[in-house]
């Protein structure tokens, strides 16, 4: 269609995709970048628009990602089916099988490795003879490899369980690379926190707590073996708590937290060997329980000199705060006559807790100690607290529905409330700090009117504030209802909102020529959102949670799918003049430019003339990529095709004319490894001028 023409007369445009939603001037926007509307797609850092990746549950077992497929060609006798566990009559090996061709299969969970001429069997039916030996990866084609390894997904994704219990995940959180959640127990009478075991969700047990009042001048410490001096009673110490008091002046009150006990204790003195009155208790023992329904928030914190000593302080709105370190669950008591607190933040040695809308610290240094001659302290905010947030410099971020506060200073001698703005707040669980390209100590928070960052200032450490989402306001206005949690991707400069029904906005700062570009898109995940959590895993790499309404855990930016299911996204972009508003173009091919990680199948269809009706629609065009190349020596191994190239370049034919055409990327798969589109380069021959 087109060497008939002289090259002369054919011109080329190039399209470079990048920024977000361009709302504002959709039809006449010479932001040929930017995009109408994506959904599943995100900005790309680097350029481009991403895929979005997908998510997976976790509970500690092998994750379905990392499952692995090897390849076995065979000479069936006997069927196969998806499921069947695979034994080698000569090499003993066997694994289950994940993807049937026709003759040939893929097995996961191998162990030991097939050999060429074996027969092999399932249970006690032969099903056939091998061969060859067993392969990793061993399918050429792109698309059979995506299918084989999404099977092998699928294998280990029915290992993994949901948080044991009923109703939404309540809340998490990573303490020391391990994940922890929490959830109702069968019935919703109580609550219960689990940890993650390579053997699946573990439930922790949170052990006992005795209160004591008159302590001696012997020091009760963790280890000591305390005995009832009438009830002989004992129990091995796991915390000691301080509400008032030292043990050295001899009127130490506190809490002492252990996880199991002998006996019954009575109201008597302890003992501690032969430390005699040590400390008073008025009974016995209480197990340390949680009430349901909560919505957990967490913060890790080293309050103690020990570098070894980071620790989890949560509040979920219906039980005391709690201090957790991995092993001893100790409750922190304010002395709040309703002691629920709703938000937890930790700041300058010092524990923030808020109730409605009071915030309060705990002492210096001591985060049970809720008494003023500690350095606690309660500052009224005159309005429900819905975020709390630190900064660099230990300052402390306070938001409410319908204004923001700062609160300077390092303790109850210095401390200084001051407000940012009184019109703008924000809604619960949406807070983030956030340091994108270009600017610094940035937060951003969803608030009624769009989403608003505060950015620090040179002037005594203050606050700027305004909103960012002006040109993506019917997203914002769709999802602002439904938000209840956010997360910040640090990798790739990125600030999330997610909604109860799955829906949400992926939002970068992308560097400018004018300093920082917000780009905005949408997601829709197949699980609805109830809570999300963040951290390091044992490797120190970030890792990011959410739970979801049926009590599962998943892991978010892995595998290729929703969890096992398709991943639907879109792309449209705006229409595209090629700089000659008003002259008719004769389109004729478009190649694009993108990158990926396997196997793509993605559709396009263009549009011309602003979509007019007049002009019959075009057929829709696939494009598959099978995986890109790298340089020997420069790509990380295998990851990289051998006989593909750096950057795919798919082409393909386009038949209309107008004076502008648009472009909808469309892809529905659960192979897809990831892929980012670039750019496209539009081949048109001018016409006349449109009358």
């Amino acid at each position: 269609m087109i060497s008939n023409l002289p090259a002369a007369q054919i011109k080329q445009d190039y399209v470079k995709f990048g920024g977000g939603l361009d709302l504002v001037t959709p039809v006449l926007s010479l932001n040929a970048g930017a995009c109408l509307a994506a959904t599943n797609y995100e900005p790309d850092l680097f350029g481009g628009y991403r895929r979005i990746d997908g998510y997976e549950r976790y509970s500690g077992k092998p994750s379905p990602s990392a499952g692995v497929y090897s390849y076995i060609a065979y000479s069936p006798t006997n069927a196969l089916a998806i499921g069947d566990l695979v034994v080698g009559n000569t090499s003993a090996a066997t694994g289950i099988v994940c993807y049937l061709g026709t003759e040939d299969f893929a097995i996961t969970k191998l162990t030991g490795a097939f050999v060429s001429g074996e027969s092999i069997w399932v249970g006690a039916t032969q099903v056939g003879t091998t061969l060859s030996t067993s392969i990793v990866r061993g399918y050429q084609d792109g698309e059979i490899d995506g299918a084989a390894l999404a099977g092998a997904a699928d294998i280990y994704r029915a290992d993994i369980a949901a948080v044991p219990g009923e109703g939404s995940v309540i809340g998490g959180f990573i303490l020391n690379g391990v994940v922890y959640a929490m959830r109702n127990n069968i019935g919703s009478t109580a609550a219960a926190m689990y940890r993650s075991t390579s053997g699946g969700w573990v439930a922790v047990a949170l052990g006992f707590e005795l209160a004591f009042t008159s302590g001696g001048t012997y020091e009760v410490k963790v280890g000591d073996t305390i005995t009832g001096a009438t009830s002989t009673a004992t129990a091995v110490v796991t915390r000691v708590t301080l509400k008032s008091g030292t043990f050295a002046a001899g009127d130490a009150a506190g809490m002492i937290n252990f996880a199991s006990q002998t006996g019954t204790f009575a109201a008597e003195n302890l003992n501690v060997g032969a430390n005699l009155n040590v400390a008073t208790i008025a009974g016995n023992s209480t197990a340390i329980t949680l009430l349901p329904n909560g919505r957990l928030e967490t913060v890790n914190y080293n309050f103690f000199a020990s570098t070894n000593t980071l620790r989890t302080y949560g509040a979920d709105g219906v039980n005391f705060a709690f201090e957790f370190d991995g092993t001893t669950f100790s409750r922190i008591r304010t002395g709040m006559t309703v002691d629920t607190p709703q938000h937890v933040l930790a700041a300058n040695k010092m524990l923030f807790l808020s109730f409605n809308g009071s915030l309060q610290n705990s002492g210096i240094g001591l985060p049970h100690s809720w008494i003023v001659q500690t350095g606690a302290s309660e500052i009224g905010i005159g309005d429900t607290i819905t975020n709390l947030g630190s900064s660099p410099g230990g300052s402390v971020l306070i938001t409410s529905r319908n204004k923001t506060s700062l609160l300077t200073g390092t303790s109850i001698d210095d401390f200084v409330l001051s407000s940012i703005s009184d019109n703008i707040g924000a809604i619960p669980y949406t807070l983030q700090a956030f340091t994108p390209q270009g600017a610094q100590d940035a937060v951003l928070f969803l608030d009624d009117a769009g989403v608003a960052q505060l950015n620090r200032t040179n002037a005594y450490g203050n606050y700027l504030g305004g909103y960012i989402s002006d040109m993506a306001r019917p997203v914002i206005d769709a999802i602002r209802p439904k938000a209840n949690a956010s997360l910040v991707y640090k990798n790739r400069k990125q600030y999330r909102i997610f909604c109860n029904d799955g829906t949400g906005i992926v939002l970068c700062l992308l560097p400018s020529a004018n300093g920082v570009q917000t780009a905005i898109t949408s997601v829709k995940y197949s699980h609805n959102v109830r809570c999300t959590f963040a951290g390091e895993d044992s490797t120190g790499r970030d890792v990011m949670f959410f739970g979801d309404d049926n009590g599962f855990v998943y892991q978010t930016d892995r595998g290729s799918s929703f969890d096992g299911l398709e991943i639907e996204s879109y792309l449209r972009l705006p229409f595209n003049n090629t700089k000659s508003p008003r002259i008719r173009k004769r389109y004729r091919k478009a190649v694009m430019e993108m990158s990926s990680s396997g196997y793509v199948a993605l559709k396009f269809v263009p549009e011309f003339n602003y979509g007019d009706i007049d002009i019959a629609s075009h057929v829709p065009l696939d494009a598959l990529v099978q995986g890109l190349g790298g340089y020997w020596d420069d790509a990380f191994w295998n990851l990289f095709f051998y006989d593909s190239r750096s950057v795919a370049s798919p082409e393909f034919d386009l038949n209309g004319t107008g004076i502008n055409i648009s472009m909808l990327f469309y892809s529905k798969t659960k192979i897809d490894l990831g892929h980012v589109l670039q750019g496209v380069i539009f081949h048109y021959t001018p016409r006349r001028l449109q009358r």
